[in-house]
């Protein structure tokens, strides 16, 4: 498993990476590349947790509306049921 990682560190993109830091300015454009990547993640992150708050939302808005739907027709169901077991 370690042999995997060293030769993923130290592949295509490992040394490029390596190259890149050892170039005149590469930490800083390294860095400039993950800060815009980190920037997508939370933006990604943050649009999915939008769209999973409102799924919530809508589903919390159908149990109310099958909730207030139930204790409606149950009290005339059980007036129904009363009025047959006589």
């Amino acid at each position: 498993m370690l042999e995997k990682i060293w030769e993923s560190a130290w592949g295509k993109w490992g040394l490029a990476a390596g190259l890149l830091v050892a170039m005149p300015g590469g930490r800083k454009m390294v860095r400039s590349v993950l800060k815009e990547v980190v920037k997508v993640g939370l933006v990604a992150s943050e649009s999915i947790k939008d769209v999973v708050a409102e799924i919530k939302e809508e589903a919390e808005d159908v149990v109310a509306e099958i909730k207030a739907e139930r204790a409606q027709t149950e009290p005339a169901l059980k007036h129904v049921h009363k009025a047959g077991d006589k």
